[in-house]
């Protein structure tokens, strides 16, 4: 079983990795998509269809469902909204922190608060959370971790 430090390690790499290929922003952007479809299927589509029937007393109804896509609009504004800010691929993963990397020697080394979470952890209740520093140059592997909170098996 892998140590505390090492699943940290490898959960801030995947962080990183992810957010560079911008897998983080595409997921967003499709969720986004998908709750813009849903308002404009019932603004444009359930909305107009209802409306079109005759005799069919759906004052309410019709109101709630405009309401109702309204609000898919504005929470897939927010989700676009929010993934440009959070997981923009151009924006660096972690804080900067000041010194050299002891590996290769040069000052971009960068930090962050990580928790892992997927199947590697499945056999822990609580998985570990800390502090790791990774170095930021193509071709380092420089990484180290600070468990601020250890992992208890099940």
């Amino acid at each position: 079983m892998a140590t505390d430090e090492d699943l940290l390690i490898e959960a801030a790499k995947r962080e990183r990795r992810n957010r560079r290929s911008g897998r983080n922003l595409l997921l967003a952007l499709a969720v986004a998509a998908v709750c813009a479809v849903i308002g404009w299927v019932l603004v444009f589509r359930v909305r107009a269809f209802l409306k079109g029937i005759p005799f069919l007393p759906l004052g309410t109804v019709t109101g709630w469902l405009l309401v109702i896509g309204i609000a898919a609009f504005v929470v897939a504004g927010l989700i676009v909204a929010g993934a440009l800010l959070a997981a923009n691929p151009s924006k660096r993963w972690g804080d900067p922190v000041a010194g050299a990397c002891p590996a290769c020697g040069s000052w971009t080394l960068r930090q962050n608060t990580v928790s892992p979470a997927g199947p590697d952890t499945g056999s822990l209740r609580n998985p570990p959370k800390g502090v790791v520093t990774l170095c930021d140059t193509k071709g380092c592997t420089y990484a180290t971790a600070t468990v601020t909170t250890a992992s208890r098996a099940r």
